[in-house]
């Protein structure tokens, strides 16, 4: 063994210089693939064939131009790291190219043995593949370097007692063998340990950049993934091409009252709410509501506001769907009982790929959330293309005023207990020239934009009063309803105006029921109250709609004469939980203690209904029954529901 190691020791600079050419491999290697971790997981035949291809050229190089017969060391190494590194596949690509190496300048001499070791060399590297490619070779020990020199040692080693028990050779010559394989090999080990600190310094340096990339693109605060990082994912979106147009949706939050809360409450608290947001969108009922096949993504849009990418869901989707008002209900009842005042959330919806580029899709958003009073906006089009719209549905809405005829339709309102109409809410729906349909929210933005409330309210109430003749005269019971603001409310003219409007159309009060929000009653003003009791005198039915989802629903019943209150669909779409339904059970309560009857909005199911009957609710209104329909279509909705008294709308 002495002798062999001299042997080995006097061809030193011949191996180094291999060895250095071997080592060059793999950093050019690592320099051109970045990765480590990547290349050892995704790219295992690659690896083999630059492995063979390099020691190839090794073995040829020493044959031309090295005239004594000199060992070529690396062939092992080669072998040992294609298969620990490149598995099977890598393994069986760099044995291939080295046989074939083998044969072609040292011919068939001795052939069938070499391949025997060569194929022993490549299999210690691959029982050791799948245990190396778990590690995490940004923190590989010294224990687990040990491990795979073990393991090449006795991949080095095995084959000559295999041989000498197959009896090809006698005991001398396996002794002499063995022992120039153990001294060859101990040449190797350094070399494997270079490649291993190799491996672990450039995953070490890959691993650090991407926690700098990782915390580049992450708040400090929330943790969650920042404005940067929602930059880069529209981007990948767009890259899929112009087709994505109109399939992902950007939902952008904003915190309208975050000062305050601020003041209140503290900064922490805060921070907790828009992460509360974020879990509310992906894990809780507001995520259950959309009919996404995938995951929504929540990003840090700004310190006020959070961005909510939904892949594979359309605005139209959003609109239709009762995810805002959901997660605005949600939201409240988890905030605790003294939290004080809750947060005001303003929406912003739009095609996350209609910009064409991710800055100018978020700058369209920043936009639209600073010149927006309106709580939710629906961005269909770019900013320029809304506005040419906006001014074509300012033109509409000029065209309404002066008819005093907006395109009105009725949600019917019926008697649970007896299937019957007892009512109906006029709803706006409009369409554009090409006939499709135009969003109330937006046209109440631009109704608000160019301050034509006032205005549209009062024709709107004329044709209300209108159409309510013709529902008289066709017999049927009940009011009509109609929406109207508190700003309108709020003037000292309305219930006089109104009231005279009653008596020149010669419709009884009690045939007209005033709808009002009750986010919008946060001005408590004494004119409201002064008007709202003249028009309950004259027997105008008050009804409060959205209630339990604004601010304070128990001071408004006091304040307010209200005859009616109306349980929001978001609460509604939340029956089968408990605590929803103790929720309106407390808001049934609450009305009946100030004389107010409760209406149901938005039911669906006749899982709804049932429940809504064992709270002891007589009134709903929903698709379950009916949608919003023209006044003729409502009219014989009532009359078929008094002919058939007593079954449920529809059969």
């Amino acid at each position: 063994m002495s002798l062999n190691l001299a042997v080995n020791t006097s061809t030193l600079p011949i191996i180094l210089l291999q060895y250095v050419a071997m080592v060059g491999v793999f950093s050019t290697l690592l320099m051109l693939r970045e990765d480590a971790q990547r290349l050892i997981k995704s790219k295992k035949v690659l690896l083999g064939l630059i492995l063979g291809t390099s020691n190839v050229t090794l073995i040829a190089l020493a044959s031309q131009f090295m005239q004594t017969p000199v060992k070529v060391f690396p062939s092992n190494d080669m072998l040992f790291l294609a298969g620990l590194l490149g598995g099977w596949w890598g393994g069986l690509a760099c044995l291939a190219l080295v046989a074939l190496a083998r044969f072609w300048f040292a011919s068939s001499e001795l052939f069938a043995e070499a391949l025997f070791s060569f194929s022993l060399m490549t299999l210690g590297g691959v029982l050791l593949h799948r245990w190396f490619e778990s590690r995490r070779l940004w923190s590989l020990q010294f224990k687990e370097m040990t491990l795979v020199l073990l393991v090449r040692v006795g991949a080095a080693i095995a084959p000559v007692p295999l041989v000498y028990w197959m009896g090809s050779i006698d005991s001398t010559i396996a002794a002499q063998l063995l022992s120039l394989r153990f001294s060859s090999t101990l040449f190797s080990l350094p070399l494997i340990i270079l490649i291993l600190a190799m491996l672990r310094r450039e995953a070490g340096y890959q691993q650090a950049q991407q926690r700098l990339l990782q915390q580049a693109l992450t708040d400090p605060t929330t943790q969650l993934p920042n404005r940067r990082a929602l930059s880069i994912y529209l981007e990948q979106l767009l890259q899929q091409g112009a087709k994505m147009l109109g399939r992902h949706t950007l939902v952008v939050v904003k915190v309208g009252n975050l000062k305050d809360l601020v003041a209140i409450h503290g900064h922490d608290w805060t921070d907790q709410l828009l992460v509360c947001l974020a879990q509310e969108f992906q894990d809780g009922a507001a995520r259950h509501v959309l009919l996404s096949a995938t995951e929504p993504r929540p990003f840090m849009f700004s310190d006020l506001s959070l961005a909510l990418a939904l892949p594979d869901c359309s605005i139209r989707q959003v609109e239709e769907s009762a995810l805002l008002a959901t997660l605005r209900t949600t939201l409240q009842a988890r905030l605790p009982s003294d939290s004080g005042l809750p947060p005001t959330l303003q929406f912003c919806v739009i095609d996350a790929c209609a910009g064409g580029s991710a800055n100018i899709t978020l700058r369209n958003i920043s936009l639209a959330l600073q010149d927006s009073r309106q709580p939710v906006r629906y961005l269909h089009q770019s900013l320029i293309e809304q506005a040419q719209s906006n001014e074509r549905i300012r033109q509409q809405l000029l065209a309404w005023v002066r008819s005093n005829a907006p395109p009105l339709h009725y949600q019917p309102k019926f008697c649970l207990s007896r299937g019957t109409v007892i009512g109906a809410e006029a709803l706006l729906r409009a369409r554009d020239e090409q006939g499709a349909a135009i969003s109330p929210l937006l046209i109440l933005e631009v109704i608000r934009h160019h301050d034509l409330q006032h205005a549209f309210e009062w024709s709107t109430i004329e044709a209300v009063i209108r159409d309510a003749r013709r529902y008289i005269d066709a017999g049927l019971s009940g009011p009509l309803a109609v929406n109207v603001s508190a700003s309108t409310l709020s003037d000292a003219n309305f219930a006089v105006l109104l009231i005279r409007r009653l008596k020149e159309s010669g419709l009884p009060g009690h045939r007209l029921t005033l709808e009002l929000t009750e986010n919008t009653l946060l001005q408590d003003t004494r004119q409201v109250a002064h008007n709202m009791l003249l028009l309950k005198d004259h027997g105008v039915t008050l009804s409060l709609d959205d209630f339990g989802t604004g601010y304070s629903a128990l001071s408004i019943l006091a304040k307010y004469p209200f005859a009616e209150v109306k349980i929001d669909h978001s609460m509604i779409s939340l029956l089968h939980y408990e605590r929803m339904r103790t929720a309106v059970s407390i808001a049934q309560e609450s009305a009946r203690l100030y004389q107010a009857t409760l209406t149901a909005e938005g039911v669906e199911t006749q899982e709804q209904i049932d429940i809504l009957r064992s709270i002891g609710i007589g009134c709903a209104q929903g698709y379950f029954f009916s949608p919003a329909v023209p006044l003729a279509q409502l009219i014989e909705l009532g009359i078929e529901c008094e002919r058939g008294q007593g079954e449920k709308p529809g059969q």
